[in-house]
């Protein structure tokens, strides 16, 4: 199977590097392929009740609301400064895209992936906690949930 577009989870981690060593690789094999660099702003989600409780404590809910937006653009701004520093002349390849989402990593990942219609997610593995063995927990989650093919590098 010819794998046309290809996205690349990317939290600038050496296996990140190496799976996107691996996705240009495959994608330069390929006539028309594209490779989508996704990075995932994890942000802090809060349920509105969360902001009830916070209203009738103090009164100030519109502020609070208002300081957490402007937090989470400062920081998207923050993370795509360093993203682009990162990724340097890969951004010049005409075959190469760069994309962002919020939230949790891997149900960012997903969401993009079949929005997107990706073919291949090739991303790395950290094997940051026990509970997913090998695996990092994203790689995990994406692996187990993903409606396309997952290639994991180390």
């Amino acid at each position: 199977m010819k794998y046309k577009n290809i996205m690349v989870p990317y939290d600038r981690s050496e296996s990140a590097h190496h799976a996107l060593a691996t996705a240009l690789a495959m994608a330069n094999e390929i006539e028309g392929a594209k490779v989508t660099v996704f990075f995932a702003a994890p942000m802090p989600e809060f349920e509105s009740s969360q902001f009830m409780i916070a209203e009738r404590m103090s009164g100030s809910i519109r502020s609070s609301r208002e300081e957490l937006a402007h937090m989470q653009e400062e920081y998207v701004k923050y993370e795509t400064s360093l993203l682009m520093k990162d990724l340097g002349d890969i951004m010049n390849l005409d075959n190469v895209e760069v994309a962002m989402g919020q939230g949790k990593p891997s149900k960012a990942i997903l969401d993009y992936a079949e929005e997107h219609k990706i073919d291949l997610i090739v991303m790395g593995c950290r094997g940051l906690n026990a509970v997913a063995g090998m695996l990092g927990s994203v790689s995990y989650a994406v692996l187990r949930n993903a409606e396309c093919p997952v290639l994991i590098e180390k």
